[in-house]
């Protein structure tokens, strides 16, 4: 062991010196490899911070998210009702704990001015499920769901407000703060600063609230509303079969004892926490991780093809040193010793790389890769980079070694100094280089059905024009200490809009319950058209959103007929009207127009009545780009209060100039509200779009890698044929081929790899691209376009890297190449 120790150690010292006398060699290499090394490194280190770390809970395995399933109405992933909650909870024999939550927004008043915040409403067992501890005073006991007549709620602050607007007051515990014009509460606790809500995207639960409440106790009989996300904590030693077992049992028994349900066919999901939370970018984030694991791979191969021309000069090395006596295996550790200690120069880069690679990719992540997890480099990740740095380098080293066992003694001595190519060596480089070539078409076609992605969907219009517009949202103050009547709260939203119409630059000005593309809390319910009946359409699914006049204006949505919403509209006692969307027209009356027929609908702060449709928008893309998930109807504002309103000002100009001013305006109406939110529109469709364009961005990066490392490869593979083939250059050359013919012959070489390459390329493509098919919009998997774009540039990529060696051979004499072979 102690021998193999001192070899070891003599072979690292004659590597390090050999590299010495080679700078320019064992740079190429060394960045070659650092290159594949910190793309994985980069990418590897959001995989393990998202899709293998746990999240920031107390044994969060544990956790659970619990849906309603309605299989008749078409909604797999519903909120649960109140009713349901306490059903699971009595009846669950697979569950420790089981809690709710919902966020909407409100707003703190009072000094230093008002603040619009996010406010988490959970049942008070939510923390504990969680596994929570405050970080001052204590979170929600079962008596704060008791509200105690003339007696104060509790409110639980996080870290940041409590910073922020309280100072970071250490007796802040049992002050009274006032959430709203109506509400007065009394801080309970703060909670850690690293608590975050980490929940599904399509949740509607944001990362953080500023404030959280308790319900009381009364909502556990609401049976009708659906407004809960659910989460629960598994038992010790119970697996979630189990509980999804349990859970069918309990939404049978809840179905039999209410009817509403039983005719939904109720079913609860039950989805492990962390699982649904990355349910949505598993698959982009593990084909970016294969694709740089592409990228590392053609590295290899282009640095064993430089070590294998190396092998090759080093032949009469490697005879003198069997000639010596020392042993095959001697041998091979002496390559391999070199091949490792290459990696390990190209491993410390390629850490370097990898960090600022990372860098680059949190400056443009989206929003879904910021809500699991703090992104960096760690233990795991230089565990990784070490396992791939290993691999690589015995991987590099293979071909060296493979040829070095091929070693003939007398022929290679005979050789008085010059090289001698082996075929096997020759068949080992073809290899390498057609595998690049390979894998490169590979990566190039998932970069080009990502960019066509992009393409579709820059493309695609949401149904809006968001150019120019200003969006912002802010609190209904609607009750006893506030707008005591819907006449009131009109009247004070009608003054509103009318001071912002007024401000110079503002074109149209209008507010919608829920903005396109945002994140807060989505409603839907059935509808049914008239002819139909309402019992029976459970499955006509659509948004109901409740609106302003000017929306649709400000907005730049375009009217396929009938109106839009006016003034008149919003007096009390006015007909009961909506507009639809070309969604639910099509789906009801595909032959004939919508305007002027019936639906059957229930508004927010109503009964379930019957609206006349006075007019037809076409769709605006709320929950995605990608498609439409539901149609809508629009239901004029003061037929459908809600606690939330959004607004959207079209301006001539710049329309983040107007902020300031419509913050002015808004005090000089109340003083006790506050918008929030304030951002260019054009922000919501470029969040919406980030997914894409980060998957798009990163597909394209590691193809231009493989397509520069597989130029690098045809380029060495051909310079060493022609080194090798110099005597019969000059033999052409001497019986009449002209520098053409001689330039004709190298570029051939190049092609015919290539020609090996492209469709060993285009069958694994073909084979691995179906998996992209749910990340593509636009395109199919198996778009023309894309094959035919790639099938052009690597043959053009492959004269390029061509075209050195074969004018340095056609540029030469006769007698010159003669001489020198």
């Amino acid at each position: 062991m102690e021998m193999m120790g001192s070899s070891l150690l003599q072979d690292l010292r004659f590597a390090l010196r050999l590299f010495n006398r080679n700078k320019s060699f064992t740079g190429i290499a060394v960045l070659t490899l650092a290159l594949g090394i910190g793309a994985n490194t980069a990418i590897f280190s959001i995989v393990n911070s998202i899709l293998l770390k746990p999240l920031p809970y107390e044994k969060p395995m544990e956790l659970v998210m619990l849906w309603s399933d309605l299989q008749k109405m078409g909604a797999p992933r519903a909120p649960a009702s109140p009713a349901l909650l306490k059903e699971i909870r009595e009846r669950s024999q697979t569950l420790q704990g089981v809690a709710g939550i919902r966020v909407g927004n409100n707003t703190f008043v009072g000094e230093p001015e008002p603040e619009q915040v996010k406010v988490g409403f959970v049942t008070a067992n939510f923390f504990s499920v969680l596994a929570v501890k405050p970080a001052l005073g204590r979170l929600f006991q079962p008596e704060d769901e008791q509200l105690q007549p003339g007696g104060t709620r509790a409110i639980v602050l996080s870290h940041g407000i409590w910073q922020r607007r309280f100072g970071g007051d250490p007796n802040i515990i049992g002050r009274a703060v006032r959430l709203g014009a109506n509400s007065s509460f009394t801080v309970a606790g703060v909670l850690p600063a690293d608590f975050r809500l980490v929940f599904p995207p399509d949740s509607d639960i944001p990362l953080e609230a500023q404030a959280y409440t308790a319900y009381p106790k009364a909502i556990y009989n609401d049976k009708n509303s659906q407004y809960l996300r659910l989460i629960g904590r598994i038992k010790p030693g119970v697996t979630i079969e189990q509980v999804k077992k349990d859970a069918s049992a309990i939404a049978e028994q809840f179905s039999n004892q209410y009817p509403e349900y039983k005719a939904e066919n109720l079913q609860l999901r039950v989805i492990g926490l962390h699982a649904d939370v990355v349910r949505d970018i598993n698959l982009a984030l593990l084909a970016l991780l294969f694709g740089a694991g592409l990228v590392l791979l053609i590295s290899c191969f282009n640095v064993a093809n430089l070590l294998l021309t190396r092998a090759t000069v080093r032949r009469k090395e490697i005879a003198v040193r069997a000639a010596l006596g020392a042993s095959r295996w001697r041998m091979t550790q002496q390559l391999l010793s070199e091949s490792l200690l290459l990696c390990f120069l190209a491993a410390v880069l390629g850490l370097g790389v990898g960090w600022a690679g990372l860098k680059l990719l949190l400056s443009i992540r989206p929003e879904s890769l910021a809500r699991v997890g703090t992104i960096g480099l760690d233990l795991t990740t230089l565990v990784f980079v070490s396992a791939i740095s290993l691999g690589a380098g015995l991987l590099a080293g293979l071909a060296p070694v493979l040829e070095t066992g091929k070693v003939n003694l007398v022929e290679s001595l005979k050789q008085e100094g010059r090289t001698l190519a082996s075929r096997g060596g020759n068949r080992i480089r073809l290899f390498l280089t057609v595998s690049e070539i390979a894998l490169g078409f590979v990566l190039l076609v998932g970069a080009g059905l990502m960019i066509r992605t992009l393409i579709q969907l820059q493309r695609t219009s949401p149904g809006f024009d968001p150019n120019q517009v200003l969006t912002f949202e802010m609190s209904i103050p609607f009750g006893p200490n506030s707008y005591r009547t819907p006449q009131d709260l009109m009247a004070f939203l009608t003054q509103f809009e009318a001071k912002i119409s007024a401000l110079p630059g503002v074109q149209a000005v209008g507010a919608v319950s829920h903005l396109p593309l945002d994140d807060y809390p989505n409603w839907y319910d059935a509808y049914a058209p008239e002819g139909k009946i309402v019992e029976e359409t459970s499955k006509l699914l659509a948004d109901h959103r409740a609106t302003m006049p000017g929306y649709f204006q400000a907005m730049g949505a375009r009217l396929l007929g009938g109106r839009y919403f006016n003034n008149m509209d919003l007096v009390a006692g006015s007909a009961n009207i909506v507009i639809v969307d070309d969604v639910v027209a099509r789906q009801n009356w595909p032959h004939e127009t919508a305007v002027g027929k019936k639906i059957n609908i229930q508004p927010f702060s109503g009964p379930r009545t019957w609206f006349e449709i006075v007019g037809v928008v076409e769709n605006l893309k709320s929950h995605g780009l990608f498609a439409s998930l539901r149609g809508q109807i629009y239901i004029p504002y003061q037929q459908s209060i809600r606690e939330h309103l959004s607004y959207a000002v079209r301006a001539s100009g710049d329309p983040m100039a107007l902020a300031a001013a419509i913050r002015r305006e808004l005090n000089s109406l109340n003083k006790n509200m506050a918008i929030a939110k304030i951002r260019p529109l054009q922000q919501y469709v470029d969040k919406a779009m980030a997914p894409t364009k980060f998957t798009a961005t990163l597909a394209g990066i590691f193809a231009l890698l493989a397509l520069l490392l597989a130029a690098v490869g045809i380029y060495g593979v051909v310079s060493y044929s022609v080194s090798q083939r110099t005597q019969e250059i000059g033999v052409r050359m001497a019986l009449g081929a002209r520098p053409t013919d001689i330039l004709k012959l190298v570029m051939k070489e190049g092609l015919i790899l290539t020609a090996f390459g492209l469709p060993i390329g285009f069958i694994a493509s073909l084979a691995l691209s179906r998996y992209l098919q749910t990340m593509l919009f636009g395109v199919t998997s198996l778009d023309p376009m894309t094959y035919i774009v790639i099938a052009i540039v690597i043959p053009m990529t492959t004269l390029f890297a061509c075209w050195r060696p074969a004018q340095k051979a056609a540029a030469g004499s006769a007698m010159d190449a003669l001489r020198q072979s």
